[in-house]
């Protein structure tokens, strides 16, 4: 039962975790009305169902060690008439029903993830598996392991070492479904793969990994439809949209059926978009579903917390840049130690680094060098910075203001970084991570959710060495790769300031694209 109580200026966020069901309002399907539970909910730690272990006489690996969270739990968001429930362990036919079920609905079915499949030769899966479990392991080697003398470690693998794979099968679930262990049997040992993350890029399916003469490709399915869509949504993945799958292999095929984009935790991204379009939720409704038992309040009331935030700038997922070239429609002033320069509008801006030192050049003349770092100012106008793949555009332009410092791991290269207001940050976070065809009410919620996430960072100053706090990639969130619209600016101002606080503290607003027909509780995840 969801709990939306009003205290002076807080907002208090509470759904019960157990034993609680409850009907909304009516959803058509084909036509027909069905009524969708909303409160179908578990948490708790974690548990191995060590069934598939012990029948086959295997050590049975230590669980996750992750505590529960209880604003991050497993929910599940299918129609209640097609009689899906909370997986057991490995139940590898319900699994296969359900991820092949095209029939199935549920909130963000209009999804072209909500269903997905690959096939492809048997061989060619394990000449993929063999292929990416050595870097699997390079990347997380505590999470890839080895049986060795009756116990699972954690020991170096090659592709020589591996040998033929003989087996590929799934090894634990958790409580949505997703995969947490995956066993890989070899003609020399067996290996053990944990974690979702790991296992999706496992399970990265191009012409290389795979040895195939053509494209490995992927068809999408959304709710409802009963058949997958004409055309593949992706060929050659390099990571498996999500770790809600399950394996048939069939006439020396090996046909992979799944469904959902992204980790599974957190609120879902499209469906904020379907509660909002199709039944009439509110930002606050949205939250209160994916993020119980949480305090919706001002981000500027909690102590040490700024208006402005850092966020490095990278190229090519890299902090490191050959040479920035920079300008804005306003003029520009260049504060370095000892210096000001004034640059007229319009005018570029060239900054190289030879060896430790950074050149300034204004309009093709050279004017400074300095071993120090540069604030550069337009005045409250966007600053443009030529030469930067971003997703939308080789020149994107930037709020705020930028830092350019020599980088403190390479003696050649530049490091940039963005000092902008929060608000104005976030103007370019949500139309990176969702589109403005979601509508107002959605890109409200995904505007608490971001800046909730941005002031976890911003708290935590795991970057401080660095100068920033955030990153404009997804290892914090997406900055700057679509183009600011006048949804998401609404959306933004609307809920200005406004945060998810457990305790005080910002909870860790996880969010992601699409449901498979569940959420997972973090601990099953991390």
């Amino acid at each position: 039962m969801k709990i939306l109580k009003q205290l002076s200026a807080t907002i208090v966020i509470g759904i019960a975790l157990a034993g609680c069901s409850s009907t909304e309002t009516y959803r058509e399907v084909g036509g027909v009305p069905y009524k969708v539970e909303k409160s179908r909910v578990e948490s708790g730690d974690y548990t191995l169902d060590s069934s598939f272990f012990k029948k086959r006489g295997l050590p049975i690996p230590n669980s996750f060690k992750g505590k529960s969270v209880d604003y991050l739990i497993a929910r599940n968001d299918t129609l209640k008439k097609h009689g899906y429930d909370f997986f057991e362990g490995v139940e590898e036919k319900k699994a296969l029903k359900f991820y092949k079920d095209l029939d199935v609905r549920g909130y963000g079915d209009n999804s072209p993830y909500w269903r997905w499949k690959i096939g492809l030769d048997k061989d060619e899966f394990f000449n993929a598996i063999k292929n990416n479990l050595p870097s699997v392991y390079r990347g997380r080697p505590a999470e890839v392991l080895t049986l060795s003398n009756g116990q699972w470690q954690s020991l170096k693998i090659t592709e020589s070492s591996v040998g033929k794979i003989v087996n590929v099968e799934v090894a634990g679930r958790g409580k949505s479904g997703v995969v947490t262990y995956l066993l890989v049997t070899t003609s020399s040992n067996k290996y053990l793969v944990a974690k979702e993350l790991n296992i999706r890029k496992l399970f990265s399916l191009t012409k290389t990994t795979t040895k195939s003469s053509g494209d490995i490709v992927m068809y999408g399915a959304r709710g409802g439809n009963r058949k997958y869509q004409d055309a593949p949504v992706s060929r050659n993945i390099s990571l498996l949209p999500s770790g809600y799958f399950a394996i048939e292999y069939t006439g020396g095929r090996a046909n992979i059926y799944g469904g959902g984009y992204g980790h599974g935790v957190g609120m879902g991204q499209y469906t904020a978009f379907d509660l909002s379009k199709n039944h009439g939720y509110t930002y606050k409704e949205i939250l209160s579903r994916h993020y119980p038992n949480s305090q919706l309040k001002d981000m500027y009331s909690i102590k040490g917390v700024e208006k402005t935030i850092n966020v490095g700038i990278t190229t090519n997922n890299s902090l490191d840049h050959s040479k920035i070239t920079l300008y804005s429609n306003n003029k520009i002033r260049i504060d370095g130690a000892g210096f000001k320069i004034d640059v007229p509008a319009k005018q570029k801006i060239v900054i190289v680094n030879n060896g430790d030192r950074l050149w300034v050049s204004v309009d093709g003349k050279h004017r400074v060098k300095t071993v120090n770092s540069l604030e550069i100012t337009a005045h409250g106008y966007y600053i443009t910075l030529e030469g930067l793949k971003k997703g939308h555009t080789t020149t994107p332009r930037y709020r705020g203001d930028m830092i350019i410092k020599p980088s403190t791991t390479n003696s050649k290269r530049i490091r940039v970084i963005n000092k902008v207001k929060i608000e104005d940050y976030l103007k370019q976070v949500v139309p990176s991570e969702m589109p403005e065809s979601f509508g107002v009410e959605a890109l409200k919620a995904q505007a608490v959710a971001a800046r909730t996430y941005a002031l976890s960072d911003y708290l935590k100053n795991k970057y401080k060495k660095d100068g920033f706090h955030v990153k404009d990639t997804t290892e914090s969130q997406v900055y700057n790769n679509a183009k600011e619209n006048e949804s998401s600016i609404k959306a933004i101002e609307a809920t200005s300031g406004k945060v998810l606080l457990r305790d005080g503290k910002p909870i860790d607003a996880k969010y992601f694209s699409t449901s498979s027909g569940f959420t997972e509780a973090a601990n099953y995840i991390w």
